[in-house]
């Protein structure tokens, strides 16, 4: 594709594409150990309110992403199940019975638990999502991811993320970069990047606001220029390596915004 015509397919797609279907692959994570909660996902969505919007961490309880054709509504009220102390499963199984619009069959969902040291998690894929599309879960996270290139993008993840030794950041980035491929988000393959936007947030058990920019570990990139298009994953690598190793426990926040 000559670089003119990239351009003005992404400028075209900045400006018209509706940001509805938020976001395409995205994992989310504890430590029972540390008492962490972890949040991180990429869309061909290029703002900078991209993939980070679905990012929801409830400080003490757990993490939950509501994604594909994204509705605060379903996002608040999911956060309402988590602080009243619904398990991820029960705040599925609520979703689905009360969805805004009365479609649960186009959402998806993923949501973890600390419970006490005994992580919860539970994942939601209604068959109108858009293709490919998966969700997978284990005892201490969920994966799941829509508009995909393959299912692959979402098992390699999950395979990532249970390989890899160190600690929750460690191993959430090293998801991300196991679901980097040209088109991982398949609207992004014209681009030749996996996505737009990527993020990954980490909180610990005694961070008081989980507000996106207040974690000691909150990275957000996005493309904001048509004539400066990058792989949004590999950027975020370079930003999450620059940084020193979590700090436990201390006031220090650490955030770079995203790259432009």
């Amino acid at each position: 594709m000559k670089p003119h015509y990239k351009h003005t397919l992404i400028l075209i797609f900045l400006v018209l594409f509706p940001k509805v279907s938020l976001a395409t692959f995205s994992i989310v994570a504890v430590d029972p150990v540390t008492g962490e909660f972890g949040s991180a996902g990429a869309t061909c969505i290029a703002a900078e309110q991209g993939a980070i919007l679905i990012s929801d961490i409830v400080l003490g309880k757990g993490v939950i992403h509501t994604q594909s054709f994204y509705s605060s509504t379903n996002q608040n009220n999911a956060r309402i199940r988590m602080e009243a102390g619904d398990s991820p499963q029960q705040i599925m199984d609520w979703l689905f019975a009360n969805d805004v619009n009365n479609n649960s069959t186009q959402r998806q969902y993923i949501a973890v638990d600390l419970n006490n040291g005994s992580p919860r998690s539970a994942g939601f894929t209604g068959p109108a999502c858009l293709t490919e599309f998966i969700d997978v879960a284990g005892p201490n996270y969920a994966i799941a991811g829509n508009i995909l290139i393959s299912e692959d993008v979402v098992t390699d993840m999950e395979t990532a993320f249970l390989n890899t030794q160190g600690s929750l950041s460690d191993r959430l980035m090293a998801a991300l970069q196991a679901a980097k491929r040209i088109g991982a988000d398949s609207r992004c393959a014209p681009f030749d990047t996996s996505s737009a936007s990527a993020f990954i947030r980490v909180a610990r058990p005694c961070d008081k606001n989980s507000d996106i920019g207040n974690l000691p570990l909150d990275l957000n990139v996005w493309i904001n220029n048509g004539n400066d298009i990058f792989e949004p994953i590999d950027e975020l690598q370079l930003q999450y390596d620059a940084l020193p190793p979590l700090a436990s426990c201390v006031s220090d926040v650490i955030f770079t915004n995203g790259f432009e």
